[in-house]
């Protein structure tokens, strides 16, 4: 069985600083038919041995730098490694900033869904094009794409929903495939293709 790393959302309270992980990725690992592996942010990440990573969303860019930090460090290492990467909404911003993108603030991003324009030029387009409606649960958007990055998917108004890097084993997207009910086979296949799973 495969290993897949996850990173976690950070929330702060009166007391502690807690990582967490939405219990519907717990079923969403499982409908994949992998193993997943909690990176904890306080850990040496390459300790674990895993065949690939996600880097899961919640939380804005810039909101805990030890996070940012890390998650860069784990696409370096992903790349050291020649392993494959998805991003999730903050995931996909992510990896953009890491590559020299920049972000912008967006209005009307969350709890709704998006018909995708696909690019011609996606490696994913045939799976990408099998979708319907994508979810929306973001305040940021990219503004200036990282370098090595192609669009792989806009929403109807242009904000940039999917993209992917020309070079490595890297895609993003902006919508949770975890968060919907029932699971959509469609993503399902998306995400079992990026992480060859």
């Amino acid at each position: 069985m495969k290993k897949i790393a996850i990173t976690q959302r950070v929330v702060k309270d009166k007391f502690e600083i807690k990582e967490c992980l939405d219990t519907k990725w717990g079923e969403f690992f499982e409908k994949l038919g992998v193993l997943p592996i909690v990176l904890p942010y306080k850990y040496d990440f390459r300790e674990f041995d895993f065949d690939g990573i996600i880097l899961s969303g919640g939380n804005d860019m810039g909101e805990f730098k030890f996070r940012d930090e890390f998650e860069f460090e784990l696409i370096s290492y992903a790349i050291k490694k020649d392993l494959a990467l998805l991003g999730v909404c903050r995931g996909m911003q992510v990896i953009s900033n890491y590559f020299g993108g920049s972000l912008k603030r967006v209005k009307n991003q969350v709890a709704i869904k998006h018909t995708l324009h696909v690019e011609s030029s996606s490696k994913y387009k045939e799976l990408l094009c099998s979708l319907d409606l994508v979810n929306s649960y973001h305040n940021f958007a990219i503004d200036r794409l990282g370098d090595g990055l192609i669009v792989s998917a806009k929403d109807e108004n242009g904000n940039i929903k999917a993209i992917e890097h020309k070079s490595y084993k890297i895609f993003a997207q902006m919508w949770h495939s975890e968060r919907e009910k029932p699971f959509k086979k469609s993503e399902i296949e998306i995400v079992k293709r990026v992480l060859k799973i």
